[in-house]
């Protein structure tokens, strides 16, 4: 047998190894779970954030079955803009869920030293079709002054306002920037309009409860459809205060405006 001849005769029985090999049974029982749920801030209203944020900290803590040398990492779960989320394909077990690194506070009381490790979180236990809510408090509220309307020769234009919120024991946040995000989707922050979207506003602390006033960069070109804005700020990091998620934005919800 020649070198060439070897060769193909050795990948033909690796080839067929690994056939095989990968036409074994896999017995293992598939997810047949779902966890779904929704955020809400403070007064009981659905957290607004941005779409496809991974603000649950999930990890299944049932299938190791007690053996302490097995590790278990954590997975994070997206949420919808309007703060709900549905994930099915999930196993059957027992699971820890933490909201975190997300634009509110964290979850847990200020002197609790576990709020973030590995054993934080709400014990949830999930069968079949299982609900859980959270209720955390957001950095910052945004609230509607004046909807979105067409002014002035087709720009569009509206008016928020905010309020720092506040969570015992934690200090005030400072606020840092602000986006008028526009777009042909419902989902203004993964299709923002480029030319549309105004310059990042600066903000301050002082300019809490103020008026301001957002309007598009340039006209809007194209007219007889709708289009769908959404107003986000943020916090900083400021002296002794750098709370998880002070940088994610803060929103307001997604108003549509037709363009006549």
């Amino acid at each position: 047998m020649n070198r060439l001849s070897f060769l193909n005769s050795f990948l033909a029985i690796v080839v067929c190894s690994m056939l095989a090999f990968s036409c074994e049974i896999d017995n293992y029982d598939p997810p047949d779970a779902t966890i779904q749920g929704a955020f809400f801030d403070h007064h009981g209203q659905p957290l607004q954030v941005e779409q496809g944020a991974e603000f649950i900290r999930m990890r299944e803590i049932s299938w190791a079955k007690g053996d302490e040398d097995i590790f278990i990492g954590n997975r994070r779960l997206r949420l919808w803009q309007d703060g709900t989320y549905v994930h099915s394909k999930q196993f059957s077990g027992d699971y820890l869920m933490l909201p975190s690194n997300g634009n509110f506070f964290p979850y847990w009381d200020a002197d609790d030293p576990e709020r973030d490790g590995d054993d934080a979180g709400d014990l949830v236990k999930i069968a079949n079709v299982v609900t859980k809510d959270f209720h955390v408090t957001p950095y910052l509220s945004i609230e509607w002054v004046q909807k979105p309307r067409v002014v002035d020769g087709n720009y569009i234009e509206c008016v928020a306002r905010f309020t720092r919120n506040q969570k015992a024991g934690y200090e005030m946040p400072d606020v840092q920037f602000a986006n008028m995000q526009v777009s042909r989707t419902k989902f203004p922050n993964r299709a923002n309009i480029s030319e549309l979207v105004p310059s990042q506003l600066t903000l301050t602390n002082d300019m809490e409860g103020t008026e301001i006033t957002f309007r598009t960069r340039t006209p809007v070109k194209w007219t007889g459809i709708s289009y769908f804005v959404r107003i986000t700020m943020n916090c900083r990091a400021s002296g002794t205060i750098n709370y998880p998620g002070l940088g994610a934005w803060n929103c307001s919800t997604v108003e549509e405006i037709f363009v006549p």
